[in-house]
């Protein structure tokens, strides 16, 4: 089985390349929980965790993470429990170092998600996860999607480029949540191609254990400080997940 040191090697080795993820794991579905947020109660729980968030823009935001949960079959609470630790929900977050947005994007994370919608093609991407991720953003996301690098009008080597993208992910709310989907999917998706492969035999993670791990690495510090991070999420989820649940790697 890899281990996080070896994960972390590969995700390291994996940041110009991009992140070459087969077919079959793309498209799997990696819900969690057995029960679906509700909108309004999700909207409820957004304005509690930060009492400055419009109550339409609490619903606004409760709606697009059920929506593109929904569409890239990843689990909307961890998701929920994402943004909740990444932004207290605030669409205009800007970190120390510059991430931006609900779901809190760095450069890095940027180009990672363009890659996988096809930004420079199959050099950084397979085929396979280009048109998933494509076809799903217009069938069940917005049919009238337009690339978030066409939206800039600039080439990637003007220095303004990641930043004028970062300007957009604040601005709009459905494209924040949908990049912040296709980055976790693809950590998700990396995780479990890794781990089926190791030692040529397959290896049947629990998928609260992929989640534990595709977290760290988006969270994408060292050390201890990414696995605080993978708990605090599962622990955002654990506040407001209406039954009492447990994980293994929660309970030191």
């Amino acid at each position: 089985m890899f281990s996080l040191v070896t994960l972390s090697a590969f995700a390291e080795e994996s940041i110009d390349k991009g992140y070459r993820l087969p077919g079959e794991t793309v498209i799997k579905d990696f819900t969690l929980m057995k029960l679906t947020p509700e909108k309004h109660s999700l909207a409820s729980h957004i304005v509690k965790i930060n009492y400055k968030i419009p109550k339409a823009q609490a619903l606004e935001i409760a709606h697009h993470i059920l929506k593109v949960s929904d569409c890239f079959k990843i689990d909307p609470w961890i998701l929920t429990g994402l943004i909740q630790k990444e932004s207290s929900f605030n669409k205009d977050a800007v970190s120390q170092t510059n991430a931006a947005g609900l779901t809190q994007f760095t450069s890095s994370g940027l180009k990672e998600v363009n890659d996988q919608l096809g930004f420079r093609g199959r050099e950084a991407a397979t085929e396979n996860a280009i048109l998933y991720f494509n076809s799903k953003i217009r069938s069940c996301i917005d049919p009238s999607w337009v690339d978030l690098w066409v939206r800039v009008e600039l080439p990637e080597t003007d220095p303004e480029f990641y930043r004028q993208l970062k300007e957009e992910i604040k601005r709009d709310i459905p494209t924040a949540i949908t990049y912040g989907a296709i980055l976790l999917k693809t950590y998700v998706a990396f995780v479990d191609t890794k781990n089926n492969r190791a030692d040529g035999e397959e290896v049947n993670l629990p998928t609260s254990e992929i989640y534990f791990r595709a977290l760290q690495i988006y969270n994408g510090e060292e050390g201890e400080a990414k696995v605080n991070y993978a708990k605090n999420v599962f622990k955002n989820l654990q506040g407001f997940y209406p039954n009492k649940v447990n994980f293994p790697f929660l309970a030191d």
